[in-house]
């Protein structure tokens, strides 16, 4: 059977094949216009403003204006990260390479002073310092004791849990005070090898090994609170390796 269309003859068959392939009324076909639902992080103009207001300065307080836009919109680190990128506010490093005398210098250092210290000395950001360290394959382990600063950075926690052991009485630490004014704290805090020993054999769990310096931590513990040894530091320095410098 044969039907009129158009004044063109269809065989049924063929005319069944193109009712089935056209959309039904009311609906656009998806060749003809590409959907778009809801985006998955929306981004207000509310966000760029504060981005803008408060997204700048060293790493930490960038890390902290993250952590809040974080907690007020729950979106993703990476995803704010990209919108401060795209808002041209990203934090822009000068290189600068390490000079024989400054590895001199380093190697005298490390070992008797922490890496904040070792920063001071040599005009450098702490960052570059425990950089070089870490390249080098050197410890940063101390004689004297360690403060609070050292244990976060070869710990990889933040001073609030480092402060919880201590008041748990997990940690042992002794107070050493300053000539600082009383608006910036009297004490700082000295912990000593053998104390972290004993706060690693005793709260395994508390420790993230994802978390710590790793070169740090099995010279501590392979050591046992032994000496530092030595370290050895190239003769030459690479401009290929330098670190960043603020």
């Amino acid at each position: 059977m044969a039907n009129v269309m158009c004044g063109k003859n269809i065989d049924a068959t063929q005319q069944q094949r193109e009712s089935v392939r056209k959309p039904p009324e009311g609906l656009n076909c998806g060749t003809n216009r590409s959907v778009r639902g809801k985006p998955k992080y929306p981004w207000r103009p509310e966000y760029d403003a504060y981005l803008k207001a408060h997204y700048f300065g060293g790493l930490n307080r960038r890390f902290r204006v993250l952590n809040r836009m974080i907690r007020l919109t729950g979106l993703p680190r990476w995803y704010i990260k990209r919108q401060a990128a795209r808002l041209g506010l990203t934090m822009k490093m000068e290189r600068r390479p390490w000079t024989q005398a400054e590895l001199d210098h380093l190697e005298n250092l490390v070992g008797r002073l922490s890496s904040a210290t070792i920063a001071k000395r040599l005009r450098r950001p702490e960052s570059s310092v425990v950089n070089k360290l870490k390249r080098l394959g050197t410890s940063r382990r101390v004689r004297d004791g360690y403060t609070m600063r050292d244990l976060e950075l070869c710990l990889g926690e933040d001073h609030h849990k480092i402060a919880r052991w201590i008041k748990n009485g997990w940690l042992q630490d002794r107070l050493q005070g300053t000539r600082r004014h009383n608006g910036n704290g009297n004490y700082i805090h000295r912990i000593r090898e053998q104390g972290i020993l004993d706060f690693v054999r005793n709260h395994p769990e508390e420790i993230n090994l994802g978390k710590v310096d790793q070169t740090w931590f099995l010279d501590l513990v392979l050591l046992k609170g032994r000496e530092v040894r030595e370290a050895t530091f190239p003769r030459n320095t690479d401009a290929a390796e330098d670190d960043v410098a603020g």
